[in-house]
């Protein structure tokens, strides 16, 4: 899929249609000639460290903020005019606390002049006990899961979540990663932002890596991959002496703890070394692990994301 996006004519086939867009907060430029098409019934997913420029790129195309320059599309129509089919999770939101799980799905259902079916949506993100409970009442990981609840209260064409996954453990992560999916199921687009690896792997079809306002890469995870060309990690344990860094096919070697870390785009070329120089039982304790989006990010960006501390 080329940034250049398709002809005026066929860009209503999209979701989402950013062309050339640029944003800046007085001498800060925070999206610098953004460009992306996200095609309907997809999950996307924009991946990035913590300023990268996600945050105002969906607030654009959500039409909670203007652009500076560019074009926006959000179902083929000017953001502003999508808001009724569009269902938003912010980043930081808001809980009206002294109201049920099953009020406040009515009363923003209404907001948008629809009838939400409380009961359901409950059950979809795993509140369907807390219908009667205040939201103040509610753990920090219920919170979360009413607040996607509330993304659906219109019945939305688009679902857009910012970092729906920050701040819940483990098993909260993936709880929401399954209701993700779900929603994928029934039709719905889900355009995602999020700076953990893992997530944009696990769930997205299409990545968008986006870095100091730009797009540094796209694709699918395994086209990022592969088109990148990166290298293979392979771990082996054995003396420093062994000099295992100057084997045909490694691309860098480093000795550390009792194991050699090697990088390569060879790795049968490796293996082959490594049973000559050490032997063939010394393989029974190598690892091989193939390139990751991890790799695609520090080979285009020059740095790491912020990593899962749990």
């Amino acid at each position: 899929m080329t940034t250049a996006g398709p002809p005026a004519a066929d860009r209503g086939a999209f979701a989402v249609w950013v062309r050339q867009l640029r944003k800046s907060y007085g001498s800060v430029e925070a999206v610098r000639g953004l460009s992306l098409a996200i095609p309907r019934g997809q999950i996307a997913a924009l991946l990035g460290p913590n300023g990268a420029g996600k945050t105002t790129t969906l607030e654009i195309i959500e039409g909670l903020r203007t652009a500076d320059s560019g074009e926006v599309l959000t179902l083929g129509v000017a953001p502003v005019a999508a808001r009724r089919r569009v269902g938003v999770q912010l980043q930081e939101s808001a809980l009206y606390e002294d109201l049920t799980c099953a009020e406040a799905l009515r009363l923003f259902g209404r907001l948008y002049g629809y009838q939400a079916d409380a009961t359901a949506l409950l059950e979809l993100v795993e509140l369907g006990e807390m219908a009667g409970r205040r939201a103040s009442d509610l753990s920090g990981g219920q919170k979360r899961r009413l607040q996607i609840a509330l993304t659906l209260c219109n019945d939305p064409e688009l679902v857009i979540l910012d970092e729906p996954t920050t701040g819940l453990d483990p098993i909260g992560r993936r709880q929401t990663w399954e209701m993700i999916k779900s929603l994928h199921r029934q039709g719905r687009t889900v355009l995602l932002t999020t700076h953990y690896i893992e997530e944009a792997d696990q769930l997205a079809e299409q990545v968008w890596i986006i870095d100091r306002g730009q797009v540094v890469a796209e694709g699918s995870p395994k086209e990022l991959v592969a088109g990148l060309g990166a290298a293979a990690h392979v771990s082996v344990a054995a003396p420093e002496s062994a000099e295992l860094g100057r084997l045909p096919g490694v691309l860098t070697g480093e000795h550390r703890e009792g194991r050699w870390e090697l990088q390569t785009r060879e790795v049968g070329s490796v293996l082959s070394g490594l049973a000559q120089a050490l032997g063939e039982g010394a393989l029974r304790d190598v690892s091989v692990r193939p390139p990751t989006l991890e790799d695609v990010f520090l080979e285009r960006a020059g740095r790491p994301l912020a990593r899962d501390r749990e």
